[in-house]
């Protein structure tokens, strides 16, 4: 009678081996794959940062030092002639995200020669009663600091541009058409992706308690179903949307939007960008019809996007 085969563990051990290493090479390869596109809309401006292009101050306080920015400063700038600010906002769903997003935006236009300052801001809270309009109200006065920032450093401010993606998107809008008076300097651009342009609960498909949430969440009020339709819940929504600022007195604005965004409807911006133009203010919309909400499967309308800003920035801030 033969003796019975022994199992080869070390066989074993090989295919257990070999399979975790495919596993590992398939997971290595996806997020290599995910990062690369993830980073493609920003390929167009992509920079090789050195102090022969500028200096970045991060970190710097507004009031208090709870919320922060950063500043950058192209090199060689002439402290005898009025320079040239662009705010950036950051996105998060207008209750997270931070300002060092701006990284790839923030070193490209300062080697344009723009100062660029990347601003976080106060958090969006339904339950402390802050909203939007607050939230845009606090930027007028981060704006401020950042402007007193600049002369510290030697440089006067003549004008601003603001920038900003999803939720930092809707706060640039607002910043430049809600009381562009409170800004420090004129406000001669918008450029944005993304960002809701209104926050009406009919254009989000909402309605009874889905509708009051969104309008409670986004101006930290506190109305019940029983208030749709009221003159207070209408004013609400209204002075936090940016469709409801579409005068003959709006600055120019730069949009860009996915066709299949499944997160901010589409049919947003076109309706607003048509407000904006029938007013004769210039507006540009730029449709992305490959991408949703992240904007990454389209990269020659990226391309479009970051040359129309250059070409609009040189337009209205160094005329």
């Amino acid at each position: 009678m033969g003796s019975k085969k022994k199992f080869d563990f070390k066989f074993l051990g090989f295919v257990l081996l070999v399979i975790l290493a495919f596993n590992l090479s398939a997971i290595i390869t996806f997020f290599l794959r995910f990062n690369m596109l993830m980073q493609r809309p920003y390929s167009r401006i992509s920079v090789k940062w050195s102090d022969e292009v500028g200096k970045i101050y991060n970190d710097l306080p507004v009031g208090d030092g709870k919320v922060l920015y950063d500043l950058y400063v192209p090199e060689g700038l002439d402290s005898s002639a009025k320079q040239h600010l662009v705010m950036y906002i950051h996105s998060g769903n207008f209750s997270s995200g931070d300002k060092d997003d701006a990284v790839f935006i923030g070193r490209y236009l300062a080697s344009k020669g723009y100062i660029m300052a990347a601003v976080n801001y106060t958090p969006v809270d339904e339950s402390k009663g802050f909203g939007v309009d607050d939230a845009v109200n606090e930027l007028y006065g981060t704006a401020d600091t950042v402007v007193k920032k600049c002369k510290e450093l030697g440089y006067d401010i003549e004008n601003m541009a603001v920038c900003g993606e999803y939720a930092g998107g809707t706060l640039a809008l607002l910043y430049g058409s809600r009381a562009p008076e409170k800004s420090p300097v004129p406000v001669v651009l918008v450029f944005e992706q993304t960002g809701p342009t209104s926050f009406d609960p009919e254009k989000w498909g909402y309605q009874g308690e889905e509708a009051v949430s969104l309008v409670n969440m986004m101006t930290g009020s506190s109305f019940t179903v029983d208030d749709i339709g009221s003159d207070a819940y209408i004013k609400a929504y209204k002075e936090i949307s940016p469709d409801n600022y579409t005068g003959a007195d709006h600055v120019p604005v730069i949009m860009a939007y996915g066709l299949k965004d499944k997160i901010v409807p589409s049919a947003m911006a076109s309706e607003y960008s048509g407000a904006l133009k029938k007013a004769g203010v210039d507006a540009v919309l730029i449709e992305f019809p490959k991408s949703g909400h992240l904007m990454i499967q389209d990269k020659d309308k990226n391309v479009l996007y970051y040359d129309t800003v250059d070409s609009y920035l040189e337009k209205y801030m160094l005329k």
